[in-house]
């Protein structure tokens, strides 16, 4: 008796893992923001997504697209890792229909994440180069200046660290990361920073005077705890304090989205995919 009790207890756990990783999985999910800046100019909405890995979602990734259009996006923006060290043919093929399909609907901007990078260092191609094929707008130490909707903006990303690091001692103030960073904040402009590693801006010593903060890597802490929020995120371990969400560092605010992927072979429990709808006024 005992033992069929403890054998349908485990049924049922198992079960609820089961349809919490299905939902984690691929239920997609839109999380909506507002920045108020006090600079000029009409409202202007993101749609933001990091962290695809070449994951699907429905034939030529029409749930995305659709829950993308959806929001009637002025911009789109792309944190990293659209891309994955899996560079087979169709993964190739699905997410350079995926890139083509998002310019058709607003301007896209992409940095590039640390699984970009790796997808260049196995494959041999640049994933930037390939996205820029597809119409999108790159960003690695760069920016661009435009305007939407009667609201200049400055949009810029970077994948290095804006941290200050021992080996660059007394360089660090002309380092290419601080240049960047000081060259691309000098504005009146809206400034939005791609910048995949939330790392990148979260544990600087430097203060520099960006509105908006575009970061993924943490894929949410992966399971999300009831009452404790993620469970673990690269380089911030278990229970970060840097899960997901909105934050403040001084008049910067960040924007961390949970990402659309989960750890390789790990799944997502509890953390269901996630796009960003930002509302700049």
């Amino acid at each position: 008796m005992k033992d069929g009790f403890v054998n349908r207890a485990l049924n049922a756990v198992a079960g609820c893992m089961t349809a919490g990783v299905t939902v984690s999985d691929r239920w997609l999910h839109v999380t909506t923001h507002t920045l108020t800046t006090g600079k000029p100019g009409g409202p202007v909405v993101c749609a933001v997504f990091s962290d695809l890995h070449f994951a699907r979602f429905g034939a030529d990734q029409h749930r995305l697209l659709r829950d993308v259009a959806a929001l009637l996006p002025d911009l789109i923006l792309l944190p990293g890792d659209i891309f994955d060290t899996d560079g087979t043919r169709s993964n190739l093929g699905t997410a350079v229909r995926l890139l083509r399909s998002l310019t058709a609907l607003a301007p896209v901007y992409m940095s590039p994440g640390n699984h970009d990078k790796r997808f260049d260092a196995r494959t041999g191609r640049d994933c930037l180069a390939l996205a820029r094929a597809c119409g999108v707008r790159t960003l690695d130490g760069a920016w661009e200046d435009v305007e939407i909707n009667g609201r200049a903006l400055r949009v810029g990303g970077i994948y290095d660290y804006a941290i200050y690091e021992e080996d660059y001692g007394d360089r660090w103030p002309a380092s290419p990361v601080y240049r960047f960073l000081t060259e691309f904040s000098a504005t009146d402009r809206t400034t939005l920073a791609l910048m995949h590693r939330p790392n990148t801006f979260i544990f600087t010593d430097d203060a520099w005077p960006i509105d908006a903060v575009f970061s993924g890597h943490t894929h949410g802490g992966l399971w999300k705890l009831p009452g404790l929020g993620g469970v673990f995120a690269p380089e911030q371990g278990f229970l970060p304090e840097y899960d997901s969400g909105e934050f403040t560092f001084g008049d910067t605010r960040m924007f961390l989205g949970a990402g659309l992927d989960g750890f390789s072979v790990i799944p997502r429990l509890l953390n269901r995919p996630e796009i960003l709808r930002v509302e700049i006024r």
